[in-house]
Parts: structure tokens; C-alpha cells; sequence
């Protein structure tokens, strides 16, 4: 198909609505997992090439701000038709950079087809200008005025969704925007400038340059896009070491910035949780995309008469569910994280279940795992998890949750143990009692809590976004947009 790209193709920059790949530009290999084969390479953002954006960005912003919002929405929703036909390219994509399997890519393709067409549905109404009288005589107008150039850094694992959302909402509040594209996933974030370009998007409005690998050029290129006078505003999703390094170079330049970082989700069952809806949904929020969500989930704590029962079902429909007897991870180091982090557990007093049950010799178990060249994890699930073991408090980003037993008959103790954590990102509860699961969701910390359904759950016209150490700020809906705009009031005499 024409799509389809050999080990030579190089992911080129896209400036300015073309792609260009500068003389002399690194390029740095993009491999496949599990295998981690060589897909393609790509060309890697540099100073030069970010200010390059940047200057284009900025020459764009003054027209692109006046643009009706009928022209603009008309271009998201000619993307979200061309979107439609793409399928098989979108797969193409994410087979290639992440190894993803088609559920996930549709998955992806459908949510952003939504977001391109229902943010049409609220952004006049979002932007709508207020007027507003003091009682001293005055009137004020109060406008939701873009900032400029956006800044956004998207991460590897829902690429096309987390891309677009970096840039949609911006776009449609009338900024223009520079994205570092994530480095493990160039080609998929790349094509949604192919996209936008070719649904009617003006050149300079959107440019998307691969972010490069190495640490310290990734942090000399966020430095250059973020103290760059032109960019006024910066959107960062990804872990929260890096945001944490991100928030401090904003800071240093006094730009505001909007950031959805990691979680450590937690399943809240009650003592009447439906077992069968609990094991199900604790089997796909943890191993969908093997794990690699920010909203996977990570913790589920269950009342200690519920766990010998939940054990059994959670064996048994896993290879039901996800029939893979591996699922694959995005690098080998996050595979030698992840190890790490069973190897501490294990000799803590953890326990290790797959799907064939509890295993009874881990450190076998773990050896066996670290044998394997792949780059991939069975779906596992650990018992006996305890607070001085390293998962209890770290993300794991794999196919691997921890059952926390409490005493059913003290939810106040499970309450306490989800908002000890360092994180709030997104939290389930399970009972047959919504209105009581409500209640207490009311005393949760965390952006988001779900009632009766997995911890992974976003919709484009929901507000989605953390707490505490899952960040600040929100994307989606009527929220997103209003992110991307400040407050200007102009007042006059009555």
C-alpha cells in the first residue's frame, strides 16, 4: 500500500505545511516492539528547526486568530472524514512504532474522529465574548483571547489521541501551535499535520517536529521551544519525572502550562461489588495496550472475603480477554524496570499470579521472564502487596496490577489508602449501591472517579486531567478550550 515504508524512510519535519528533512540533521532509528526491529528513522528536532516552527507559528498566529469559527470547525470535520478512511494506515502506524494491536488503533482512530467533530458542538458557545456591568458605571467586555504560539510535547502510547489533543483544542481557540512529536512514535503524530493540512488547515498553523531520544538534546530542545518569546503557553502529557523537569523550565521563563502526568489507578471495590463486572473490568484496565495508560489500573483494593473468589475469576477470564500469552512493551528498559520492580515485591513477601494461577517459584518465574529477548510481559496480577514494596507506590506502565486486601466492613481505610498515594489521576469504585459508591466518590482525590467501569475511560467532551502528582489543568470539552485562552476585560463608561 502507499503507506507502507521501508527501513530507509526518515520521518521528516513538518514546517511551515511541508516536510522537510535539513541537511545534517540527526537521524535516529524507530523500532518496533516487541522485537524491537527497525521500523524507519527519523529526523530529529534541533534548535534551528524548532525556531524555524516557531517564526512560522507566529506569522500564522495573526490570520489564524481571525478565522471564523465556521472555517475552522469545517476543517476539523473534513479531517474527521478523511480520518475515517485511514484505518489500515493508522494500524500500519501503530504496529510499527508500538506494536499495538488493532483494537487499540481503532480505538484511538474513533475517539479522535469524535473529538474532531463534536468540538464543533461547544467551541462558539466556549469563546462566546460576556458583557458584564459594575455597579460604578462601567461596562466591561470580557473576551476568551487566544495566547499565541502553543508549545506541545504528546507522549508514545495513544499517540493519535494524546497528539491530537495537544493541538486541537489550541487550533480551535485561535492559537497556532509547534509540537515536539513523542520519539517513539514519530510517524503516527506526524500524520496528523498530513492530515490537518490536507482537510484545509493553513500552512503554519500546525507543525510537528520528532522530539529527539537523548535525554539531554530532548531537554535542550523543550528549553529552546519554552524560553522562545513567541510561545506563550506549553501542554505537556507524559510521566511525571519529566513534567516535573518540564514544569521547571516553564517556570523559569514564566509560561503557564497545562500537563496530564502519571497515575497510580486505583479499583475501589465495596463488600457488594458485582465479582464478575470487578474482574472484568480490572482485567481490561490493566492490560489494555499492555498496561501502557496513564489510567491503567495499577491498585485494586478488595475486601479480604472477596479476594479468594475475585482470584479464581480473574485466572480464569484473563486468557479469555487477552489471549496473547505476552503482551508487548515498549522498550527493553521498560521491561528491566518492571522486573526490577516484581524482584523487589518477591522478596518483600509478594505473591505472583498469570493466568495459569499462583506461581510457585517467583524467582523462577521473574528469571524466566528476563530470558526472553522480547520486549514483553504476561498479564500478571500480584497478592500479599504491601507499602514497603516499591509497586505499591510506582507506576508500573505494563500489563501488572497489585491487590491490596482491607477489611470490607471499614471503607474509610480504603478511602484513606487511595488519597495517601501521590498521585490522582483516575479511580474506579464497585458496588451494587451507585448511590452510596457516589458518596464516596465525593471523598476520593483524584480528576476523575468511575463507578461500576474501568479506570481508563476519557471522552472528548469530558474535562479529563489529575491532581496532586497527576498534574494540573484540563483537556477535553469546553474545558480544554478555555485552557488554551486567557482573560482579557475591556471596560468603558455607560
Amino acid at each position: 500500500m502507499s503507506f507502507e515504508k521501508d527501513t530507509s524512510f526518515c520521518v521528516p519535519l513538518w514546517i511551515n505545511g511541508a516536510t522537510i528533512c535539513p541537511e545534517g540533521s540527526t537521524e535516529y532509528n524507530v523500532t518496533t516492539p516487541p522485537s524491537q526491529s527497525l521500523a524507519w528513522k527519523a529526523c530529529a528536532a534541533t534548535p534551528s528547526s524548532i525556531n524555524e516552527a516557531i517564526l512560522a507559528a507566529s506569522q500564522t498566529f495573526a490570520s489564524w486568530s481571525k478565522t471564523p469559527f465556521s472555517d475552522r470547525i469545517s476543517v476539523f470535520s473534513k479531517a474527521a472524514d478523511i480520518l475515517e478512511s485511514k484505518s489500515d494506515e493508522v494500524q500500519y502506524y501503530f504496529e510499527k512504532e508500538i506494536g499495538a494491536a488493532e483494537a487499540w488503533s481503532s480505538f484511538n482512530l474513533n475517539f479522535c474522529v469524535g473529538a474532531l467533530r463534536g468540538i464543533g458542538d461547544v467551541l462558539e458557545d466556549t469563546l462566546q465574548t460576556e458583557v458584564i456591568k459594575g455597579k460604578d458605571g462601567m461596562k466591561g467586555i470580557v473576551n476568551k483571547t487566544p495566547y499565541g504560539v502553543v508549545g506541545a510535547i504528546a507522549p508514545w502510547n495513544a499517540p493519535l489521541i494524546l497528539g491530537l489533543r495537544g493541538i486541537l483544542a489550541p487550533i480551535a481557540a485561535g492559537n497556532t501551535v509547534v509540537m515536539l512529536a513523542a520519539p517513539l512514535a514519530p510517524m503516527t503524530q506526524h500524520f496528523l499535520g498530513q492530515l490537518l493540512h490536507t482537510a484545509g488547515l493553513p500552512a503554519g498553523v500546525l507543525n510537528i517536529l520528532p522530539a529527539p531520544p537523548a535525554p539531554a538534546d530532548a531537554a535542550e530542545a523543550v528549553e529552546t521551544l519554552v524560553k522562545h518569546t513567541a510561545v506563550r503557553f506549553l501542554n505537556f502529557t507524559g510521566s511525571t519525572s519529566v513534567g516535573r523537569k518540564i514544569n521547571e523550565v516553564a517556570g523559569k521563563y514564566g509560561k503557564p502550562v497545562t500537563m496530564e502526568l502519571g497515575g497510580k489507578c486505583v479499583a475501589l471495590a465495596l463488600k457488594n461489588a458485582d465479582l464478575d463486572k470487578l474482574a472484568q473490568e480490572l482485567v481490561v484496565g490493566a492490560y489494555l495496550n499492555s498496561g501502557q495508560i496513564c489510567m491503567s489500573t495499577e491498585l485494586a483494593l478488595i475486601p479480604t472475603a472477596l479476594n479468594p473468589l475475585l482470584i479464581e475469576k480473574l485466572t480464569s477470564i484473563t486468557p479469555k480477554i487477552f489471549p496473547p500469552s505476552t503482551l508487548p512493551l515498549i522498550t527493553h528498559s521498560s521491561k528491566q524496570r518492571v522486573l526490577n520492580l516484581l524482584t523487589d515485591a518477591v522478596q518483600k513477601g509478594a505473591v505472583i499470579y498469570t493466568a495459569a494461577g499462583q506461581q510457585d517459584i517467583q524467582d523462577a518465574l521473574i528469571e524466566k521472564l528476563a530470558e526472553d529477548a522480547n520486549s514483553s510481559l504476561p498479564p500478571l496480577f500480584l497478592g500479599k502487596v504491601t507499602k514497603e514494596m516499591e509497586i505499591y507506590h510506582t507506576e508500573t506502565f505494563a500489563p501488572v496490577f497489585c491487590i491490596i486486601e482491607y477489611d470490607g466492613d471499614n471503607v474509610d481505610e480504603a478511602v484513606k489508602m487511595t488519597n495517601e498515594l501521590e498521585f490522582g489521576l483516575s479511580v474506579s469504585i464497585f458496588s451494587t449501591d451507585e448511590d452510596d459508591a457516589i458518596k464516596i466518590a465525593g471523598e476520593i482525590e483524584s480528576g476523575a472517579v468511575h463507578i461500576n467501569h474501568m479506570t481508563v475511560y476519557d471522552n472528548p467532551s469530558f474535562p479529563h486531567g489529575g491532581v496532586k502528582a497527576s498534574g494540573y489543568g484540563r483537556f477535553g470539552g469546553k474545558w480544554g478550550i478555555e485552557e488554551f485562552t486567557y482573560i482579557k476585560t475591556i471596560t468603558r463608561v455607560v
